[in-house]
């Protein structure tokens, strides 16, 4: 027999989840608030070889913790919250949100008050106009920029080795930005491309770049150079039109700076 994940059906996860979740029950009696699944498994989409990935809400468990563990053949993962840190949590907005925060919007209740994970939903999307602006402009400059020199500094130095790479975070980047702006969660990294290809607001460049990750086709140094220009262009192009600022002064910058002399 190989080692490592073993094939389990559906029905044998759910048992062994509700197994887990039981059982941290009982290690802490009345302090388990409620417990669901998050991941692939929540979603009713586990294949074969899928994990366990749970939440599990602990009056007074600060900080959080993880138990993370493999008996063999199978792997969970259980995080252990206070129910303020968990919705703290879900309550976060950064350049991954797309990708991070599925988790808290689609959990499937297994045992306790099944109201602290619609209030987690609520959360996750609780986020003012203004505010998303503002982090998609940081992921804009901050991440999609930057591997955007990195690729254009393999180009002037002719060091290729690195572009793969770039290539791939220059992507990543790329569908977190299009994700936030269209306020989609992806369902998970194997469709995370797919799914991108499918939203409905994307800037140009966009498709043709993540179809060369798809294919698997980093090869071509020249192309993935000229397809990132393109891509760069593109979103130029569509945070002009949606009125994201993308280029600014220090002296601007400055004068916004909030700070209290010291006394």
């Amino acid at each position: 027999m190989i080692a490592g994940p073993q094939p389990f059906s559906h029905e044998i996860r759910m048992t062994r989840a509700l197994e887990i979740a039981r059982k941290v029950q009982a290690h802490f009696g009345r302090r388990t608030l409620a417990a669901g699944l998050y991941g692939s498994l929540a979603r009713q989409s586990d294949g074969p070889f899928s994990d366990i990935e749970m939440h599990v809400l602990i009056e007074g468990m600060e900080p959080e913790q993880t138990l993370e563990w493999s008996e063999g053949p199978w792997k969970a993962e259980v995080n252990l919250y206070s129910p303020e840190i968990f919705l703290a949590q879900a309550a976060e907005l950064d350049s991954d949100w797309s990708i991070t925060h599925g988790g808290y919007a689609h959990v499937l209740p297994l045992l306790g008050d099944a109201q602290w994970f619609a209030r987690a939903r609520e959360r996750v999307f609780d986020h003012p106009e203004e505010e998303i602006r503002t982090v998609l402009e940081e992921a804009l400059i901050g991440d999609l920029y930057e591997i955007i020199g990195k690729l254009r500094n393999a180009r002037a130095t002719g060091s290729t080795h690195s572009v793969p790479t770039c290539a791939f975070y220059a992507a990543r980047f790329s569908v977190c930005i299009a994700g936030l702006w269209n306020r989609h969660l992806y369902t998970s990294s194997s469709v995370l491309y797919d799914e991108a290809l499918q939203l409905p607001d994307r800037p140009a460049g966009f498709d043709a770049f993540l179809r060369r990750i798809l294919q698997g086709n980093l090869n071509d140094a020249q192309a993935i150079f000229e397809e990132a220009d393109a891509l760069w262009l593109g979103f130029e192009e569509w945070a002009n039109a949606h009125g994201l600022t993308l280029y600014r002064r220090l002296d601007d910058l400055l004068a916004e700076v909030q700070d209290s002399p010291r006394t």
